[in-house]
């Protein structure tokens, strides 16, 4: 019952910061959206906040919602990169759990279930984790507070006794929990990166479940490791996940040691009577070894469950550009100056990209090097660190640092993992190593790992404060007054003396500290009430240290409540991917071609997908690599200068004339089959002058077809292999192909190159085709399969300008036949002469044995639950 109220005040604390929601205001920016996209023409002031939730991931559960609604996996996205592997993209996260409610919910309804629920969770999660952790510090390797008591007179022994129930108490539980789940890192990536909290929030109730196990040997919470690692794997950001990984898999081999090496000492959980040893005795090494292993075990189960979306992501990654290209210099500019540090005091103190005037310098965006978790927060988490401790009398005193070896490694891995983020030569070989994932991803967001070990060891110095009243912590507090003295101070210095500070834009040295003064208002004086409540209950009673820890509580409340309407977007529903007349008529009279916006009428990638229109381009981490090969190089480009891109793009950006005027470009356009072209009102007579004809206007904007288009789906009469090379000497047959293949652009671009009958296979087809009239008809074209009937006299290759991707299969007559690769990313079936019905269909491998080990491994999580003689023994 009691955590049950707990759930339920940290869900009313969440529901409080998206207060808006309530007035049918919707968590997206949409004054962004319809200001500074094409088409939509507003003016509206917007803050710079949320741009991939627009770009990415709302368009995206358009995607996955309306497949599991229409009763399929969606496992395909017809709408971005000219076919993308919607499923295998691990930031779609299709298969994470909550997903099941979008039956149930409305496109917007679900995205603010998405929004909200990680800080429930997270806090939830945290608080089950702190409540469990023993508030009995160790008072030497070979002393318990039971023997110490002992020695002791009874008067502490009912002081104790009173105050303390063994555990960290509620207040400081709740504490900590609010810390980490309301966690700035958890706000803002939530609005920018709606999936990334979904990995992150699992990390205490693994770690509450690792405790708990250890302890307990009940089996249960070897279950919930596993289910907590596989929603984390499932929650679609692989780089964060790793990091939690790599945390819960360093905490469990911590807490083993202190099994082997600490002797009788209830540290923390653990209890030696039901975890089967003796006090006073060393745990046998092959109970330990055990235990390792089948909380290993547990760990690897959840790796296991998550295996239908990793060996398909697994794949999609492999044959992307992040596996072969190293960017490293790209990764160093998002690494922090040293000088971020100080956003742990004051987090706006560089500016704030809500008012256009961030200017902390690096590559990194304000989300991405968010290092605040709170002003008390820190206090106690450094008093934890340096002084608290119990005080037993007639026991000598220590410092917790020295001896509680939780704090030692919450407090060296939160640092160690804080460093890795900062401009370092540490840093710099971090993202060198050849780690996937790991060294293609910014090192930033492993910031969670510093706010959850501030969290933890916060809750553990406000505990130990409210056990006692110890003025040691004034010297926590003189520090940092000092230091917040010292920043204004210097920034005073740089407004009136001209001492050197950072220069940014239009910004002045003097202007951007009159933005950092001005930003150092408000945790000044959050910090000076904090420190008013901490005295005011410290010295003289002024104020019970219950309800001065109620209040300490409120005002971080507050002050993240501040936090979090200076960041979060909200906007009215009308300016949410609104209709348009431009984007009506392109749905309407689209078909099966594609359309496409050039110069000002660009529409931003995957805006499509939200429209549910055809689309050539698309921005994504993770895409097809030849794809992104072949829009560059058709372009003109020379494919070896080919770099790792996250979109997909024709070039729509920039000066229309020179757009529409490259003849490679205007290949390029045909050959996707783009039909209609969208253009602004100053770019009507470029298009007209380049044979586009003008077939619907409205206000600004306009949309010209293009006659030149060639069909999306049609029948080839003849075929040609990749260019020969001059030499192949010392060259091996794969290194042959792979060089062979680069060349197919030399005949794609060559204007003798008849692209509207001919193709280029990388094989021969098995089938020879000859030129004469053909007939093809779409029967069905959905998102992973495609129907369509044909007829000729003579025998042919049906091309479809959708990208050829492993698991794609095709049937000619319900035979199964080879889709050969064409035109360097596409794909073609040789046909005989005749009628042939060919029907092309998506059917993953890496999903059905990824679905098969999440069964067996679902199946083994029962096994452990309910089978009443399972053992795991090694």
């Amino acid at each position: 019952m009691v955590k049950l109220k707990i759930l339920l005040l940290l869900t009313f604390l969440s529901l409080i910061l998206f207060w808006p929601i309530f007035l049918s205001k919707v968590n997206l920016n949409g004054h962004l959206l319809v200001s500074f996209y094409a088409p939509y023409g507003e003016n509206l002031p917007y803050k710079n906040t949320g741009w991939d939730q627009l770009r990415i991931y709302l368009p995206f559960y358009k995607v996955t919602l309306d497949a599991f609604r229409s009763g399929s996996v969606p496992f395909w996205n017809p709408f971005a990169f000219s076919g993308h592997p919607h499923m295998a993209d691990f930031q779609t996260a299709v298969f994470y759990p909550l997903n099941i409610l979008g039956f149930f919910m409305s496109q917007v309804e679900f995205w603010h279930l998405l929004r909200i629920t990680p800080t429930i969770l997270g806090a939830f999660f945290m608080y089950l984790f702190l409540r469990n952790l023993s508030n009995n510090v160790i008072l030497g390797s070979e002393t318990t507070p039971e023997s110490a008591m002992k020695k002791d007179s009874g008067q502490a022994r009912m002081t104790i006794k009173k105050k303390s129930d063994g555990k960290l108490s509620m207040l400081a539980s709740i504490f900590g929990a609010i810390t980490f789940g309301f966690s700035p890192f958890i706000l803002t990536w939530g609005e920018e990166v709606v999936m990334s909290p979904h990995s992150v929030v699992w990390l205490p109730l693994i770690l509450w479940a690792i405790d708990k196990f250890l302890a307990t040997d009940r089996r249960q919470y070897l279950a919930l490791i596993s289910l907590g690692v596989g929603a984390s794997l499932l929650g679609g950001y692989m780089q964060t996940t790793i990091y939690l990984l790599i945390f819960s898999a360093a905490y469990l081999i911590f807490r083993i040691w202190q099994i082997v090496h600490l002797r009788g000492a209830p540290f923390d959980c653990f209890d030696y009577a039901q975890y089967g040893f003796a006090q006073g005795k060393r745990a046998h090494l092959g109970g330990v070894i055990q235990k390792l292993f089948q909380a290993g075990l547990g760990i690897l189960i959840g790796a296991g469950i998550a295996a239908v979306q990793l060996l398909p992501s697994a794949e999609l990654y492999f044959n992307s550009g992040r596996s072969t290209i190293a960017l490293s210099e790209t990764l160093f500019s998002f690494l922090l100056p040293i000088q971020s540090i100080v956003t742990f005091l004051a987090p706006d103190i560089f500016g704030h990209p809500a008012t256009h005037n961030f200017f902390r310098g690096g590559a990194a965006q304000y989300y991405e090097g968010i290092m605040f978790v709170g002003v008390a927060a820190v206090i106690f988490a450094t008093f934890a660190v340096f002084y608290t401790g119990l005080h037993l009398r007639g026991v000598r005193t220590f410092h917790l640092g020295g001896d509680n070896k939780l704090v030692i490694f919450l407090a060296i891995f939160g640092m160690v993992a804080l460093s890795t983020t900062l401009d370092l030569p540490t840093s710099k070989l971090f993202l060198s190593l050849p780690v996937p994932f790991l060294s293609t991803s910014i090192a930033n967001r492993i910031l969670f790992i510093p706010a959850f070990c501030i969290a933890v060891l916060g809750a553990i110095g406000f505990d130990q404060w409210l056990l006692r009243r110890d003025r040691k912590i004034f010297k926590i507090i003189l520090a940092f007054g000092l230091s917040y003295l010292l920043i204004a101070f210097y920034l005073l210095l740089v407004r009136f003396f001209n001492f050197p500070y950072i220069e940014f834009l239009k910004f002045s040295p003097k202007e951007t500290a009159v933005i950092s003064l001005r930003n150092l208002v408000v945790p000044v004086a959050v910090f000076a009430t904090t420190v008013l409540m901490i005295i005011a209950s410290t010295v003289g009673h002024w104020l019970r240290r219950e309800i001065a820890a109620v209040l300490i509580m409120g005002i971080a409340f507050l002050h993240i409540f501040y936090f979090s309407q200076k960041y979060f977007s909200f906007s009215e529903a009308k300016y949410v991917f609104p209709p348009t007349p431009i984007l009506d008529f392109l749905k309407n009279n689209q078909g099966y071609s594609r359309s496409w916006g050039v110069g000002e009428a660009a529409l931003g990638n995957n805006f499509a997908s939200q429209y549910s229109l055809f689309w050539p381009e698309g921005y994504d981490s993770l895409n097809n690599r030849s794809y992104g090969e072949f829009t560059y190089a058709m372009q003109g480009n020379n494919i070896e200068d080919f770099y790792l891109r996250s979109d997909a793009g024709l070039g729509a950006v920039g000066d229309a004339k020179f757009l529409i005027e490259n003849q490679n470009r205007r290949r390029l356009l045909n050959m996707l089959g783009i039909k209609y072209v969208v253009a602004k009102s100053g770019d009507f007579e470029v298009m007209e002058a380049n044979n586009f004809k003008k077939a619907f206007e409205h206000k600004d904007y306009g949309v010209f077809e293009n006659p030149q288009v060639l069909a999306r789906i049609f029948l080839a009469s003849s075929y040609e292999g990749p260019p020969n090379l001059a030499d192949v000497t010392n060259l091996t047959t794969r290194e042959i192909d792979r060089r062979r293949r680069k060349l197919i652009f030399q005949k794609l671009l060559s204007s003798d190159f008849d692209f509207r009958n001919s193709l280029i296979l990388e094989k021969p087809s098995p089938i020879s085709p000859q030129f004469g009239e053909g007939e093809v008809e779409v029967v069905s074209y959905k998102s992973q399969e495609v129907i369509v009937k044909t007829r000729s006299l003579q025998p042919k290759l049906l091309f479809i300008s959708d990208n050829y991707y492993l698991g794609w299969k095709a049937e000619v007559d319900g035979e199964e036949t080879e889709i050969l690769r064409a035109n360097y990313t596409f794909r073609a079936v040789p046909l005989t002469r005749g009628e042939h019905e060919v029907r092309f269909y998506y059917d993953p491998d890496t999903f059905k044995a990824g679905l098969l080990i999440s069964l067996i491994s679902l199946g083994f999580i029962g096994l452990v639950i309910f089978g009443r003689n399972l053992k795991f023994t090694i």
